[in-house]
Protein backbone atom coordinates (compact mmCIF):
# COMPACT_ATOMS: atom_id res chain seq x y z
CA UNK A 1 0.00 0.00 0.00
CA UNK A 2 1.53 3.27 -1.08
CA UNK A 3 0.89 6.81 0.07
CA UNK A 4 -1.78 7.30 -2.57
CA UNK A 5 -4.15 4.80 -0.98
CA UNK A 6 -7.49 6.37 -0.09
CA UNK A 7 -8.64 6.77 3.49
CA UNK A 8 -11.63 4.52 2.88
CA UNK A 9 -9.43 1.72 1.59
CA UNK A 10 -7.08 2.08 4.55
CA UNK A 11 -9.97 1.92 7.02
CA UNK A 12 -11.28 -1.22 5.36
CA UNK A 13 -7.85 -2.81 5.50
CA UNK A 14 -7.42 -1.96 9.16
CA UNK A 15 -10.74 -3.61 9.94
CA UNK A 16 -9.92 -6.76 7.93
CA UNK A 17 -8.11 -7.92 10.78
CA UNK A 18 -11.25 -27.90 12.77
CA UNK A 19 -11.56 -31.84 14.26
CA UNK A 20 -14.32 -34.58 14.37
CA UNK A 21 -16.71 -36.31 16.74
CA UNK A 22 -18.54 -39.62 16.39
CA UNK A 23 -21.11 -38.07 14.08
CA UNK A 24 -18.37 -37.00 11.66
CA UNK A 25 -19.02 -33.28 12.31
CA UNK A 26 -16.10 -31.09 13.30
CA UNK A 27 -16.07 -28.29 15.84
CA UNK A 28 -16.36 -25.77 13.03
CA UNK A 29 -19.48 -27.45 11.67
CA UNK A 30 -17.65 -29.02 8.74
CA UNK A 31 -17.84 -32.79 8.38
CA UNK A 32 -14.66 -34.85 8.26
CA UNK A 33 -15.55 -35.75 4.68
CA UNK A 34 -15.99 -32.08 3.73
CA UNK A 35 -12.57 -31.35 5.17
CA UNK A 36 -10.96 -34.25 3.30
CA UNK A 37 -12.53 -33.09 0.05
CA UNK A 38 -11.22 -29.57 0.64
CA UNK A 39 -7.63 -30.64 1.30
CA UNK A 40 -7.68 -33.12 -1.57
CA UNK A 41 -7.20 -36.32 0.45
CA UNK A 42 -10.39 -37.80 -1.02
CA UNK A 43 -12.30 -37.10 -4.21
CA UNK A 44 -15.41 -34.96 -4.21
CA UNK A 45 -17.31 -37.91 -5.67
CA UNK A 46 -18.61 -38.84 -9.12
CA UNK A 47 -21.71 -36.66 -8.82
CA UNK A 48 -20.03 -33.61 -7.30
CA UNK A 49 -18.16 -31.21 -9.54
CA UNK A 50 -15.58 -29.07 -7.71
CA UNK A 51 -16.72 -25.50 -7.21
CA UNK A 52 -14.88 -22.52 -5.76
CA UNK A 53 -15.83 -18.90 -5.08
CA UNK A 54 -13.84 -15.66 -5.11
CA UNK A 55 -15.26 -12.36 -3.87
CA UNK A 56 -13.37 -9.31 -5.14
CA UNK A 57 -13.84 -5.55 -4.85
CA UNK A 58 -13.23 -3.01 -7.63
CA UNK A 59 -12.67 0.64 -6.69
CA UNK A 60 -13.30 3.79 -8.64
CA UNK A 61 -12.53 7.36 -7.54
CA UNK A 62 -15.45 7.53 -5.12
CA UNK A 63 -16.68 4.07 -4.20
CA UNK A 64 -16.47 0.37 -4.97
CA UNK A 65 -18.55 -2.61 -6.05
CA UNK A 66 -18.00 -6.28 -5.28
CA UNK A 67 -18.20 -9.28 -7.58
CA UNK A 68 -18.71 -12.96 -6.83
CA UNK A 69 -16.98 -15.32 -9.24
CA UNK A 70 -17.83 -19.03 -9.23
CA UNK A 71 -15.14 -21.19 -10.83
CA UNK A 72 -14.89 -24.94 -11.32
CA UNK A 73 -11.09 -25.12 -11.59
CA UNK A 74 -8.09 -23.79 -9.70
CA UNK A 75 -6.42 -23.06 -13.01
CA UNK A 76 -8.71 -20.44 -14.54
CA UNK A 77 -6.93 -17.79 -16.59
CA UNK A 78 -9.08 -14.72 -15.91
CA UNK A 79 -12.10 -13.31 -14.11
CA UNK A 80 -14.60 -11.11 -15.95
CA UNK A 81 -16.64 -8.70 -13.80
CA UNK A 82 -19.36 -8.42 -16.42
CA UNK A 83 -19.96 -12.15 -16.12
CA UNK A 84 -19.76 -12.33 -12.31
CA UNK A 85 -22.51 -11.52 -9.82
CA UNK A 86 -22.35 -7.89 -8.71
CA UNK A 87 -22.98 -6.64 -5.18
CA UNK A 88 -22.99 -2.86 -5.45
CA UNK A 89 -22.10 -0.34 -2.80
CA UNK A 90 -18.83 -1.48 -1.26
CA UNK A 91 -17.18 -4.62 0.08
CA UNK A 92 -19.34 -7.75 0.10
CA UNK A 93 -18.34 -10.62 2.37
CA UNK A 94 -18.17 -14.33 1.63
CA UNK A 95 -18.36 -17.58 3.59
CA UNK A 96 -19.37 -21.14 2.80
CA UNK A 97 -20.72 -24.00 4.88
CA UNK A 98 -22.48 -27.24 4.05
CA UNK A 99 -22.37 -26.57 0.32
CA UNK A 100 -24.16 -23.21 0.64
CA UNK A 101 -22.76 -19.72 0.06
CA UNK A 102 -23.34 -16.90 2.52
CA UNK A 103 -22.91 -13.32 1.34
CA UNK A 104 -22.72 -10.33 3.66
CA UNK A 105 -24.19 -7.21 2.10
CA UNK A 106 -21.97 -4.14 1.59
CA UNK A 107 -24.97 -1.83 1.96
CA UNK A 108 -27.04 -3.33 4.78
CA UNK A 109 -26.48 -5.45 7.93
CA UNK A 110 -27.80 -8.59 6.27
CA UNK A 111 -26.46 -12.02 5.38
CA UNK A 112 -28.04 -13.95 2.52
CA UNK A 113 -27.81 -17.69 2.08
CA UNK A 114 -27.58 -19.08 -1.47
CA UNK A 115 -27.99 -22.68 -2.52
CA UNK A 116 -25.75 -23.65 -5.42
CA UNK A 117 -26.94 -25.94 -8.21
CA UNK A 118 -24.74 -28.51 -9.92
CA UNK A 119 -24.06 -26.07 -12.76
CA UNK A 120 -23.27 -23.18 -10.39
CA UNK A 121 -26.57 -21.30 -10.41
CA UNK A 122 -27.35 -19.41 -7.20
CA UNK A 123 -30.77 -19.51 -5.56
CA UNK A 124 -31.50 -17.26 -2.60
CA UNK A 125 -32.47 -19.40 0.38
CA UNK A 126 -33.00 -17.10 3.33
CA UNK A 127 -31.68 -13.94 4.92
CA UNK A 128 -30.83 -12.83 8.43
CA UNK A 129 -30.48 -9.25 9.69
CA UNK A 130 -27.88 -7.97 12.16
CA UNK A 131 -29.58 -4.57 12.44
CA UNK A 132 -30.55 -5.05 16.09
CA UNK A 133 -26.85 -5.05 16.93
CA UNK A 134 -26.19 -1.71 15.29
CA UNK A 135 -24.17 -3.09 12.38
CA UNK A 136 -24.33 -1.35 9.02
CA UNK A 137 -22.94 -4.11 6.74
CA UNK A 138 -23.06 -7.89 6.77
CA UNK A 139 -19.50 -8.53 7.97
CA UNK A 140 -18.78 -12.19 7.29
CA UNK A 141 -15.22 -13.36 6.61
CA UNK A 142 -12.40 -15.40 8.10
CA UNK A 143 -11.82 -12.81 10.85
CA UNK A 144 -15.42 -12.69 12.04
CA UNK A 145 -17.29 -15.96 11.41
CA UNK A 146 -17.09 -19.45 12.92
CA UNK A 147 -19.48 -22.23 12.00
CA UNK A 148 -19.92 -24.17 15.23
CA UNK A 149 -22.40 -26.74 13.90
CA UNK A 150 -24.99 -27.02 11.14
CA UNK A 151 -27.43 -24.96 13.21
CA UNK A 152 -25.09 -22.63 15.08
CA UNK A 153 -22.56 -20.06 13.92
CA UNK A 154 -20.83 -17.07 15.50
CA UNK A 155 -20.22 -13.60 14.08
CA UNK A 156 -17.85 -11.45 16.11
CA UNK A 157 -18.18 -7.66 15.95
CA UNK A 158 -14.81 -6.24 16.98
CA UNK A 159 -16.09 -2.71 17.53
CA UNK A 160 -18.50 -3.81 20.25
CA UNK A 161 -16.75 -7.00 21.34
CA UNK A 162 -20.01 -8.92 21.01
CA UNK A 163 -20.49 -12.39 19.53
CA UNK A 164 -23.74 -12.76 17.59
CA UNK A 165 -25.12 -16.31 17.49
CA UNK A 166 -27.21 -17.34 14.48
CA UNK A 167 -28.61 -20.41 12.78
CA UNK A 168 -27.16 -20.72 9.23
CA UNK A 169 -29.95 -23.11 8.18
CA UNK A 170 -33.01 -21.37 9.63
CA UNK A 171 -31.29 -18.02 9.01
CA UNK A 172 -32.30 -16.46 12.32
CA UNK A 173 -30.59 -14.89 15.32
CA UNK A 174 -30.56 -17.24 18.33
CA UNK A 175 -28.59 -15.27 20.91
CA UNK A 176 -25.34 -13.48 21.68
CA UNK A 177 -22.34 -13.44 23.99
CA UNK A 178 -21.87 -10.08 25.63
CA UNK A 179 -18.38 -8.60 26.07
CA UNK A 180 -16.85 -7.72 29.41
CA UNK A 181 -15.40 -4.38 30.41
CA UNK A 182 -11.89 -5.85 30.35
CA UNK A 183 -12.07 -5.95 26.55
CA UNK A 184 -11.91 -2.17 26.21
CA UNK A 185 -9.37 0.59 26.86
CA UNK A 186 -10.19 4.30 26.83
CA UNK A 187 -9.07 5.98 23.63
CA UNK A 188 -7.94 2.72 22.03
CA UNK A 189 -9.40 0.45 19.36
CA UNK A 190 -9.92 -3.23 20.05
CA UNK A 191 -7.82 -5.36 17.68
CA UNK A 192 -8.53 -9.09 17.48
CA UNK A 193 -7.55 -12.31 15.82
CA UNK A 194 -10.05 -14.68 14.22
CA UNK A 195 -11.59 -17.29 16.48
CA UNK A 196 -10.17 -20.83 16.49
CA UNK A 197 -12.42 -23.71 17.56
CA UNK A 198 -11.41 -26.98 19.18
CA UNK A 199 -13.98 -29.22 20.87
CA UNK A 200 -16.29 -26.92 22.80
CA UNK A 201 -13.72 -24.14 23.12
CA UNK A 202 -13.15 -21.07 20.95
CA UNK A 203 -9.97 -19.00 21.33
CA UNK A 204 -9.56 -15.38 20.25
CA UNK A 205 -6.72 -12.93 20.91
CA UNK A 206 -7.49 -9.35 22.01
CA UNK A 207 -5.17 -6.35 21.95
CA UNK A 208 -5.48 -2.57 21.57
CA UNK A 209 -4.12 0.08 19.26
CA UNK A 210 -4.22 3.84 18.89
CA UNK A 211 -4.51 4.23 15.13
CA UNK A 212 -3.91 8.00 15.26
CA UNK A 213 -0.57 7.71 17.01
CA UNK A 214 0.33 4.20 15.84
CA UNK A 215 0.72 2.77 19.32
CA UNK A 216 0.04 -0.89 20.10
CA UNK A 217 -0.30 -1.71 23.77
CA UNK A 218 2.29 -3.99 25.40
CA UNK A 219 -0.40 -6.14 26.99
CA UNK A 220 -3.15 -8.31 25.54
CA UNK A 221 -5.71 -10.97 26.42
CA UNK A 222 -6.60 -14.47 25.27
CA UNK A 223 -10.36 -14.97 25.26
CA UNK A 224 -11.63 -18.50 25.95
CA UNK A 225 -15.27 -19.23 25.04
CA UNK A 226 -17.49 -22.26 25.73
CA UNK A 227 -19.39 -23.05 22.53
CA UNK A 228 -21.82 -25.40 24.31
CA UNK A 229 -23.05 -22.84 26.83
CA UNK A 230 -22.22 -19.85 24.59
CA UNK A 231 -20.33 -17.88 27.21
CA UNK A 232 -17.00 -16.15 27.63
CA UNK A 233 -15.18 -18.22 30.26
CA UNK A 234 -12.08 -16.10 30.86
CA UNK A 235 -9.73 -13.46 29.53
CA UNK A 236 -6.16 -14.56 30.15
CA UNK A 237 -3.62 -11.68 30.38
CA UNK A 238 -0.39 -11.93 28.39
CA UNK A 239 2.56 -9.74 27.54
CA UNK A 240 4.30 -11.82 24.84
CA UNK A 241 3.63 -11.20 21.15
CA UNK A 242 0.74 -8.88 21.89
CA UNK A 243 -0.32 -7.83 18.38
CA UNK A 244 -1.75 -11.12 17.11
CA UNK A 245 -4.20 -9.76 14.55
CA UNK A 246 -3.37 -12.00 11.59
CA UNK A 247 -5.27 -15.08 10.46
CA UNK A 248 -4.72 -17.92 12.92
CA UNK A 249 -3.78 -21.41 11.72
CA UNK A 250 -4.05 -25.05 12.77
CA UNK A 251 -1.52 -27.77 12.04
CA UNK A 252 -2.14 -31.49 11.53
CA UNK A 253 -1.70 -32.20 15.25
CA UNK A 254 -4.33 -29.66 16.30
CA UNK A 255 -1.93 -26.95 17.48
CA UNK A 256 -3.09 -23.35 16.90
CA UNK A 257 -0.72 -20.57 15.77
CA UNK A 258 -1.42 -16.85 16.31
CA UNK A 259 0.74 -14.11 14.75
CA UNK A 260 0.77 -10.46 13.70
CA UNK A 261 -0.39 -8.62 10.60
CA UNK A 262 1.95 -6.19 8.79
CA UNK A 263 1.18 -2.93 10.65
CA UNK A 264 2.99 -3.61 13.97
CA UNK A 265 6.28 -4.06 12.12
CA UNK A 266 6.41 -0.31 11.47
CA UNK A 267 6.21 0.42 15.20
CA UNK A 268 9.11 -1.94 15.87
CA UNK A 269 11.35 -0.35 13.27
CA UNK A 270 10.34 3.31 13.60
CA UNK A 271 9.68 3.59 17.33
CA UNK A 272 11.51 0.69 18.95
CA UNK A 273 8.35 -1.20 19.90
CA UNK A 274 8.57 -4.85 20.85
CA UNK A 275 9.78 -7.33 18.25
CA UNK A 276 7.04 -9.31 16.55
CA UNK A 277 6.49 -12.99 17.10
CA UNK A 278 4.12 -15.98 16.97
CA UNK A 279 2.51 -17.91 19.83
CA UNK A 280 1.06 -21.42 19.90
CA UNK A 281 -1.77 -23.13 21.77
CA UNK A 282 -0.90 -26.80 21.91
CA UNK A 283 -3.51 -29.45 21.16
CA UNK A 284 -5.55 -30.18 24.27
CA UNK A 285 -4.46 -26.98 26.03
CA UNK A 286 -6.44 -23.82 26.82
CA UNK A 287 -3.58 -21.29 26.95
CA UNK A 288 -0.51 -20.33 24.99
CA UNK A 289 2.51 -22.60 25.43
CA UNK A 290 4.74 -20.76 27.91
CA UNK A 291 7.86 -22.39 26.45
CA UNK A 292 7.25 -21.74 22.76
CA UNK A 293 7.36 -18.61 20.67
CA UNK A 294 8.73 -17.77 17.26
CA UNK A 295 10.56 -14.45 17.01
CA UNK A 296 10.97 -13.46 13.38
CA UNK A 297 14.21 -11.58 14.02
CA UNK A 298 15.80 -14.74 15.43
CA UNK A 299 15.35 -16.73 12.24
CA UNK A 300 15.47 -14.03 9.55
CA UNK A 301 18.80 -12.37 10.38
CA UNK A 302 17.29 -9.59 12.47
CA UNK A 303 14.51 -8.72 10.02
CA UNK A 304 10.93 -8.36 11.15
CA UNK A 305 8.08 -10.47 9.78
CA UNK A 306 4.34 -10.89 9.64
CA UNK A 307 1.61 -13.03 8.10
CA UNK A 308 2.78 -16.31 9.64
CA UNK A 309 0.79 -18.95 7.75
CA UNK A 310 1.03 -22.63 8.56
CA UNK A 311 0.89 -24.66 5.34
CA UNK A 312 1.55 -28.40 5.83
CA UNK A 313 4.10 -30.93 7.08
CA UNK A 314 5.64 -28.67 9.70
CA UNK A 315 6.20 -25.78 7.29
CA UNK A 316 4.99 -22.19 7.23
CA UNK A 317 5.11 -19.18 4.94
CA UNK A 318 6.16 -15.80 6.36
CA UNK A 319 6.24 -12.26 4.95
CA UNK A 320 9.65 -10.76 5.78
CA UNK A 321 10.23 -6.99 5.71
CA UNK A 322 13.47 -5.98 4.00
CA UNK A 323 14.19 -2.84 6.00
CA UNK A 324 17.67 -2.68 4.45
CA UNK A 325 15.89 -1.72 1.22
CA UNK A 326 14.06 1.19 2.90
CA UNK A 327 14.76 4.53 4.52
CA UNK A 328 12.79 6.56 7.05
CA UNK A 329 13.03 9.69 9.16
CA UNK A 330 11.01 11.50 11.83
CA UNK A 331 8.39 12.47 9.25
CA UNK A 332 7.78 8.97 7.88
CA UNK A 333 4.16 7.86 8.07
CA UNK A 334 4.10 4.40 9.72
CA UNK A 335 1.13 3.20 7.64
CA UNK A 336 2.94 4.11 4.43
CA UNK A 337 6.15 2.55 5.71
CA UNK A 338 4.58 -0.81 6.63
CA UNK A 339 2.88 -0.87 3.23
CA UNK A 340 6.04 -0.39 1.17
CA UNK A 341 6.73 -2.98 -1.50
CA UNK A 342 9.65 -4.27 0.53
CA UNK A 343 8.18 -7.57 1.66
CA UNK A 344 9.43 -10.95 0.53
CA UNK A 345 7.89 -14.37 1.14
CA UNK A 346 9.90 -17.06 2.89
CA UNK A 347 9.49 -20.72 3.75
CA UNK A 348 10.12 -21.70 7.35
CA UNK A 349 10.68 -25.20 8.75
CA UNK A 350 9.24 -25.12 12.27
CA UNK A 351 11.32 -28.09 13.42
CA UNK A 352 14.74 -26.86 12.28
CA UNK A 353 14.11 -23.11 11.79
CA UNK A 354 15.66 -23.46 8.33
CA UNK A 355 14.42 -20.76 5.95
CA UNK A 356 14.46 -20.17 2.20
CA UNK A 357 13.09 -17.32 0.12
CA UNK A 358 10.26 -17.95 -2.33
CA UNK A 359 10.84 -16.63 -5.83
CA UNK A 360 8.00 -14.12 -5.83
CA UNK A 361 8.04 -10.36 -6.53
CA UNK A 362 8.29 -7.91 -3.65
CA UNK A 363 4.85 -6.81 -2.46
CA UNK A 364 3.05 -4.82 0.22
CA UNK A 365 3.26 -7.85 2.46
CA UNK A 366 -0.37 -8.53 3.29
CA UNK A 367 -0.83 -11.79 1.44
CA UNK A 368 -3.74 -14.13 2.12
CA UNK A 369 -2.85 -17.84 2.18
CA UNK A 370 -5.34 -20.26 0.63
CA UNK A 371 -4.84 -24.03 0.71
CA UNK A 372 -7.20 -25.91 -1.57
CA UNK A 373 -7.09 -29.51 -2.80
CA UNK A 374 -3.61 -29.96 -1.37
CA UNK A 375 -2.28 -26.94 -3.29
CA UNK A 376 -0.90 -23.78 -1.67
CA UNK A 377 -1.88 -20.39 -3.06
CA UNK A 378 -1.10 -16.82 -2.02
CA UNK A 379 -3.36 -13.86 -2.80
CA UNK A 380 -1.01 -10.88 -3.07
CA UNK A 381 -2.16 -7.23 -3.26
CA UNK A 382 -1.00 -5.08 -6.16
CA UNK A 383 -1.74 -1.76 -7.90
CA UNK A 384 -2.16 0.20 -4.63
CA UNK A 385 -4.37 -2.60 -3.30
CA UNK A 386 -6.63 -2.17 -6.33
CA UNK A 387 -5.83 -5.59 -7.78
CA UNK A 388 -4.79 -9.03 -6.58
CA UNK A 389 -2.44 -11.62 -8.00
CA UNK A 390 -2.76 -15.28 -7.09
CA UNK A 391 0.41 -17.39 -7.03
CA UNK A 392 0.76 -21.10 -6.47
CA UNK A 393 3.70 -21.86 -4.20
CA UNK A 394 5.60 -25.14 -4.50
CA UNK A 395 8.77 -25.17 -2.43
CA UNK A 396 10.72 -22.03 -3.27
CA UNK A 397 8.94 -21.40 -6.55
CA UNK A 398 5.81 -19.35 -7.15
CA UNK A 399 3.83 -19.63 -10.37
CA UNK A 400 1.52 -16.77 -11.26
CA UNK A 401 -1.95 -18.25 -11.73
CA UNK A 402 -4.51 -15.45 -11.89
CA UNK A 403 -4.79 -11.67 -11.95
CA UNK A 404 -7.93 -10.40 -10.23
CA UNK A 405 -9.06 -6.92 -11.34
CA UNK A 406 -9.83 -5.85 -7.77
CA UNK A 407 -8.81 -6.31 -4.15
CA UNK A 408 -9.57 -9.77 -2.77
CA UNK A 409 -8.78 -11.84 0.28
CA UNK A 410 -11.83 -14.14 0.02
CA UNK A 411 -11.32 -17.42 -1.86
CA UNK A 412 -13.14 -20.55 -0.66
CA UNK A 413 -14.10 -24.04 -1.78
CA UNK A 414 -17.85 -24.70 -1.87
CA UNK A 415 -17.68 -28.38 -2.74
Amino acid sequence: MKASITASVLLALLMTSACGDDSGESENGVTDRDRSVADGSIDAGPDEKPLYAIMYEIYDDESSNSYLALIDSLDVEALTPSQDREFAGGRAFLATHGGAIFVGSPEAPTITRYEVSEDGELTEDGQVSLANYGLTVGVLDAWTVNFISDHKAYIFDGEQGITIIWDPVAMEIIGDIEPTGDMFRDGLTLDTSPGMVRGNRLFRSFSWVNFDEFIYTPEALLGVYDTDSDELLELVPRTRCTSLGNLAHEDEDGNFYFGNWIWPVAGTLLYGAAENCVLRINAGEDDFDADWQLRYADVFDGREGAQFSYTADGKALVAVFNDDETTFDDETDPWDYAGLEAWGVWNLDLETNEVSEVDIPRSSGAFTPVRLDGRQFLMVPGDDWGATDIYEVVGDTAEHKLHIPGWSYQFVKIR
